[in-house]
């Protein structure tokens, strides 16, 4: 399995830039202006951070100096100080307890610190120690510890920088220095210069390296999921579309009926023009009427094929401004035949006045159609009984668009309701359990929701939300209440 790059902190150094946990590094200052200008921007950027901070200062730096020193970058130090989120501390109060160097127990106050912070949800324990109090017979025990720490910080939510004054530093000490750190910083006459051990370059560019290939990794992810994406979309659009043309399929008979009726009625007025057009003198006032009936009957022929028309062609999603109440009235024309086939007295309760929806009017009609039938086939199983529909639109509490659709059907079963929207989920007898989800997809797709609940006689309803107008934030509610919907 790939590595994962380690997670990086900012230092506040800026010829460091990020570093991750574990880092253990070291600076060669001249001044103590080039200390105090290094350490208060260190531990400025761990407080920010979210990090616990301890700072170690030795002689000529005094604790009230550093703190001092702190208050002008950091306003609001005495609440950091008070939590307290930073400790400063004197050098020989944290190395030389006792009087001596003690590796063990300097180490293991590290790890007490980071278990305290740890606890009490700091993002990790950020250091710093000055090592101007150490004396040469503590020379040899400390670069053991300090070689130790490499180790000790390790795989641990902890940064340590050590300081050291390079006026007492000689050649021999430098190179202990720098051997037992991961690498060292040096400020001279205000210039910085870095000096990295080989293991270091060799894991700097291993983060690099791994990053690279994470970064890669998140591209080809995300341009998997768009393609993803797009194909279930077009999968989704392909399946309404099948969808509504298997609906159409089962109104084959009732649509048939709705185009004969205006096309008989046209070879009728023709027939009757033919007559009055014979006579002697010929009748033209019987005549223009039964033309003007002609007219009117293919109109409504032609009427009924553009709204098949438009409901079974592909065509992409599109969002314009629509009225709920016109787009209604067209299924139910839709819906007429097979409404009179099975008996059902239909009732409508429309608004005057009601603001637009913004919507694909292809896709929202199908969503009415599907549970208009659904509520026909539902209520044509009832030997006893009326069988009616009542389709009534207004405004909801929310300023959106309602519309109910409530009919006298047998009802749901209550353990079927958190299923009804589920894909393949079906309690027709021949159902596919399509129909629902495909609607809850559309209403979810115009910002809406979908759902279904009791009503307070015979039946069931559904209920779908949908925005208004432009805006998509806000929700309205559409009710369909229908029992039939796939159950």
């Amino acid at each position: 399995m790939t590595a994962m790059a380690p997670e990086t902190r900012k230092t506040g150094i800026d010829i460091v830039g990020d570093m991750p946990w574990g880092t253990h590094f070291c600076l060669f200052y001249e001044t103590k202006e080039d200390l105090l200008g290094t350490l208060i921007s260190y531990c400025k950027t761990g407080l920010e951070s979210g990090e616990f901070c301890l700072w170690v200062v030795a002689e000529p730096l005094t604790i009230e100096e550093a703190i001092d020193a702190l208050k002008d970058a950091v306003p609001d130090l005495d609440r950091y100080l008070a939590d307290p989120s930073i400790e400063i501390v004197s050098a020989r109060d944290w190395y030389l307890q006792g009087g001596t160097f003690d590796l063990k127990r300097v180490t293991g106050r590290w790890h007490e610190k980071l278990a305290r912070a740890s606890a009490r949800g700091y993002a990790g324990v950020r250091v710093t120690g000055d090592t101007a109090w150490l004396e040469k017979k503590d020379w040899k025990d400390f670069c053991e510890y300090e070689e130790g720490l490499n180790e000790a910080v390790a795989n641990q939510r902890l940064a340590v920088l050590c300081t050291y004054p390079l006026a007492a530093c000689g050649a021999v000490e430098i190179l202990d220095v720098v051997r037992t750190h991961q690498f060292a910083l040096a400020k001279r006459h205000g210039s910085w210069d870095v000096i990295e051990t080989a293991g270091h370059k060799q894991a700097k560019a291993e983060i690099k390296r791994l990053n690279e290939e994470l970064e890669q990794r998140v591209v080809e992810r995300t341009s998997q999921l768009m393609m993803a994406s797009e194909a279930l979309r077009e999968a989704q659009t392909e399946l309404a579309h099948v969808n509504r043309v298997t609906t159409m399929g089962q109104l084959a008979a009732s649509i048939a009926h709705e185009v004969n009726q205006p096309i008989a009625g046209v070879v009728t007025n023709a027939e009757a023009a033919l007559r009055w057009l014979g006579g002697q003198p010929p009748d033209l006032e019987e005549i223009r009427h039964s033309l003007d009936e002609i007219i009117k009957d293919g109109n409504r022929a032609g009427d009924v094929i553009g709204r098949i028309r438009a409901l079974i062609k592909k065509v992409p999603p599109r969002k314009d401004g629509l009225e709920i109440n016109e787009a209604i009235l067209e299924v139910i024309a839709l819906t007429h035949g097979e409404v009179v086939k099975n008996s059902v007295s239909l009732q409508t309760q429309l608004a005057a006045g009601l603001p637009p929806i913004q919507g694909d009017r292809v896709q929202l009609q199908q969503v009415i159609l599907n549970l208009i039938i659904n509520a026909v086939e539902a209520m044509s199983g009832i030997s006893e009984g009326s069988r009616e529909l009542l389709i009534g639109s207004g405004k909801d509490g929310s300023s959106g668009v309602l519309v109910a659709v409530q009919d006298s059907g047998p009802g749901l079963n209550p353990e079927s309701f958190d299923h009804l929207f589920d894909a393949f989920y079906t309690t027709k007898p021949g159902g596919m359990g399509m129909g629902l989800s495909i609607c809850r997809s559309i209403v979810e797709a115009h910002g809406g929701r979908i759902w279904v609940s009791r009503t307070a006689g015979p039946g069931a309803t559904v209920q779908f939300t949908l925005p208004v107008g432009e805006s998509v934030q806000r929700e309205a509610t559409l009710v369909v209440a229908s029992p039939a919907c796939e159950r």
